[in-house]
């Protein structure tokens, strides 16, 4: 399957469905085969990474694991990184992504949760 047809997928739309209403395990698990479909150490497959783990990252703050999700935090920010100098990949801007995850990390660093 191609990069554009794996970015209009079912399964990439659904995690984002599950994403937004708080559902961080499901996500995770409609976006691995999405991950698992991308060319290695492609932007996308970086991208796919970098929310997986996000979608982690805030699973463990609602478990109350504030060093597992800012470990997270940090396996999401160099999955972004490695996604390279675009802003926008597979119709996901990266620096909203990034925004996210500084709110995140901030909350962690006021031991919000």
């Amino acid at each position: 399957m191609s990069v554009r047809a794996l970015a209009a997928s079912d399964a990439w739309q659904a995690g984002w469905v599950f994403f937004d209403q708080g559902f961080f395990w499901e996500a995770h698990e409609a976006w691995e085969p999405v991950w698992m479909s991308l060319p290695p150490n492609s932007a996308e497959r970086h991208l796919v990474r970098a929310v997986i783990q996000f979608a982690n990252a805030r699973l463990k703050e609602r478990m109350q694991r504030p060093r597992a999700a800012r470990r997270l935090c940090e396996l999401t920010r160099e999955c972004l990184a490695a996604c390279g100098a675009e802003d926008e990949v597979m119709s996901v801007s990266l620096s909203d992504l990034l925004a996210q995850l500084g709110a995140l990390e901030r909350r962690l660093a006021d031991g919000a949760s």
